[in-house]
């Protein structure tokens, strides 16, 4: 029984430590023009990649009626999880929106939702709907 005890405990001790990894490794890629539509709140990784420099735009894009409610911040992180630059609601309708010339390599955008709780405006019983989307303009 005890040797029972032991392996379901270490069973269980692997499995929680096997969901606090990195979350940029399950991040989402971004494809230029293609919006990604999230529907809960909470945070989101995505990622993207430039093979050589470039400006790039990353935006988020509440939908009618949620403006104000629907409130998403990002923040560009660097190959290496560092902070380059965050936004609350320099955006049209008070999204966030990065525009930054950047380096090739990898890219990370960490989005949350800093208004959201689920007991806040009713949450439980609503869509927490956005999009983000990335351009690319590698003419700079």
């Amino acid at each position: 029984m005890k040797r029972f005890v032991f392996c379901l405990s270490l069973i269980l001790l692997l499995a929680g430590c096997a969901g606090m990894g990195d979350p940029r490794n399950t991040a989402t890629e971004l494809v230029p023009g293609q919006p990604y539509e999230v529907m809960t709140p909470g945070h989101r990784y995505f990622t993207f990649t430039l093979s050589a420099p470039a400006r790039v735009v990353l935006e988020s894009h509440t939908f009618p009626g949620d403006t104000g409610v629907v409130a998403p911040a990002g923040q560009l992180l660097d190959a290496d999880g560092q902070l380059v630059v965050r936004d609350w609601n320099s955006g049209r309708n008070s999204n966030f929106r990065i525009a930054n010339q950047l380096e090739a390599g990898t890219w990370y955008l960490r989005v949350t939702t800093p208004h959201a709780s689920l007991g806040s405006f009713g949450m439980l019983e609503r869509d927490y709907r956005y999009s983000v989307t990335l351009r690319i303009d590698r003419s700079h």
